[in-house]
């Protein structure tokens, strides 16, 4: 990220380890002695914080929770450290344990520590529903001690704002932040094993792994804060009124979500994609359909995690006080898709909508501050090509090849009966996408040519693409980088053979989630058997 004197060619394993402490050293000292934030803004926006060793206390400074003085940095987060463990003393209490009075378990009065009590038991119940079912595919998510946090977090948080209280999908927004927080504690402590001599008390004092649930919750209640609006909303929003209607007599389409919506309709859309407004406005799609849980989980359910992290950089970078450059985002990704949008009726256009396929989020943040600052930011090529050509290849290359690493691939093709040449072909259209996802992020968007070449490498690789169908398989999201079709891959030999041949009627296989290191008897749903030997041919 910020290393330039640095000698990393070195195959000595000691100099190895001091190399990593150097630059672990290197950035600290970036971020320590940087004078305003213009120039970590900067950094953000070009997703040069994706290595970033320090991105909790980036993002910090981003949403201006702690001041650019460094010297204040370390009181300002036990201020807020202290806070949170009043929070919690505070509405933490356990009338078995302190003598109530004439207050007792069956007390209706509004002042019983009994009843409250009761009412924090089921609110936690209602927490822990929708904690336990985060990232299910993740194992960091899945440990007892995480969880508790979330729990403990959200409790706090809905206690202390108790006019929002908990509303599903906060967990997703909690989610991240533990994550980020937890990936800077382990690379402080990958450091220190090599050398704790070397690292300042500052930076064991301000990543204190002690601390990952009160630091959570402080950078969580400032970005809810922002997002509040988003989640005070009636859940059971069933349509959307069209720009001529009268939308004064309801209550539902008065609140914030909603009208930000339809101003993101009616405004923005309108005016940099007439036509796919226009198709939409027909169709009767509804954009509370698809778009409140967009805006509530800040996009967490329409990319993968990396990216997630990488869009929510220039989202703190660009508009930390009211996240304006959400609704840009909102707006760049319908353009993205609209090839397929245009393409699809009502029902086609909400599957697209609902399960968002997968894009360069790249090229979202570069589009959506264009509209953002159309003088500071230049569009992106891709867009004047995605609004002049409809062809099928052009929707592949933006839409369905994008992966941030491609890493494991599995064919659809009923048996291996591929040729050398379509292995050649399809070697080199993954090592194609492989450079484009290591130079996107480094070519400047004033460099037109060299954005024109990246922008010629995807249309390589949709002219490579010789097969019928791939499936990306990342660590937690599963996405398909095709157009979906109807048969999913077949389950596998009990004795680990090769793929069976889907059979010759036309079924639609269902597909088990298997978690890391589970046996093929822990699979949720899984036959015991395997369901296609004991068809009759």
């Amino acid at each position: 990220m910020f290393y330039t004197n640095v000698d990393e060619n070195s195959s000595d394993d000691n100099n190895s380890q001091n190399v990593s402490v150097k630059l672990y050293e290197t950035e600290w000292k970036y971020l320590f002695n940087i004078t305003n934030t213009d120039e970590l803004r900067i950094t953000a926006i070009k997703a040069k914080l994706r290595t970033s060793r320090f991105r909790s206390l980036c993002w910090r400074l981003l949403l201006e929770i702690l001041p650019p003085d460094s010297t204040k940095w370390l009181t300002t987060i036990e201020k807020y450290r202290s806070l949170y463990e009043q929070i919690k003393s505070t509405h933490y209490n356990d009338p078995h344990t302190q003598d109530s009075g004439p207050d007792d378990p069956l007390s209706q009065d509004e002042d019983s520590i009994w009843k409250q009590y009761f009412k924090d038991i089921e609110l936690k119940k209602i927490i822990e529903q929708d904690v336990v079912r985060t990232s299910p595919g993740v194992e960091f998510f899945g440990t007892e001690k995480i969880r508790k946090i979330m729990i403990d977090v959200l409790f706090c948080y809905s206690r202390e704002h108790p006019d929002l209280s908990y509303r599903q999908g906060m967990h997703e927004v909690l989610a991240p932040l533990l994550f980020v927080l937890h990936c800077d504690h382990q690379a402080l402590l990958h450091v220190l094993e090599q050398s704790s001599s070397d690292i300042s008390d500052l930076i064991k004092k301000i990543l204190d792994p002690a601390f990952l649930e009160a630091d959570a919750y402080s950078l969580f209640n400032i970005i809810m804060e922002i997002m509040k609006d988003y989640y005070n909303v009636n859940d059971f929003i069933v349509s959307a009124p069209k720009p001529t209607e009268n939308v004064k007599t309801s209550s539902t389409y008065n609140s914030e979500v909603v009208q930000k919506l339809f101003k993101i309709r009616d405004t923005m859309l309108t005016k940099h994609d007439p036509e796919l407004y226009g198709h939409l406005l027909d169709l009767d799609i509804s954009f509370t359909t698809f778009g409140v849980r967009w805006l509530r989980l800040l996009f967490g359910g329409e990319f993968s995690s990396m990216d997630l992290l990488v869009l929510w950089d220039a989202i703190f970078a660009i508009s930390p006080q009211d996240f304006a450059l959400v609704n840009h985002i909102f707006v760049a990704m319908l353009v993205l898709i609209r090839i397929q949008l245009l393409k699809s009726d009502n029902t086609d256009c909400l599957k697209h909508l609902m399960r968002y396929p997968h894009v360069d989020v790249m090229t979202v943040i570069e589009y959506a501050l264009h509209m953002f600052d159309p003088k500071m930011y230049v569009l992106p090529s891709i867009i004047n090509s995605l609004k002049h050509d409809k062809s099928d290849n052009l929707k592949s290359n933006i839409i369905d090849h994008q992966p941030e690493r491609p890493t494991k691939l599995i064919s659809y093709s009923p048996r291996p009966t591929r040729n050398s040449a379509d292995d050649l072909l399809e070697l080199c259209r993954i090592k194609l996408l492989q450079y484009h996802s290591i130079l996107n992020p480094v070519v400047p968007i004033q460099n037109k040519e060299a954005r024109q070449a990246l922008t010629g490498m995807l249309e390589l690789c949709g002219m490579l693409n010789s097969r019928p169908g791939i499936i990306e398989m990342g660590k937690d999201v599963v996405r398909s980088t095709t157009t979906p079709i109807e048969t999913l891959l077949t389950p596998e030999t009990p004795d680990g053979g090769p793929l069976l041949p889907p059979p010759a009627s036309a079924i639609t296989m269902k597909v088990f989630r298997k978690t890391e290191n589970s046996t093929d008897l822990q699979i949720q749903g899984a036959p015991i058997k395997n369901p296609l030997k004991q068809m009759k041919r």
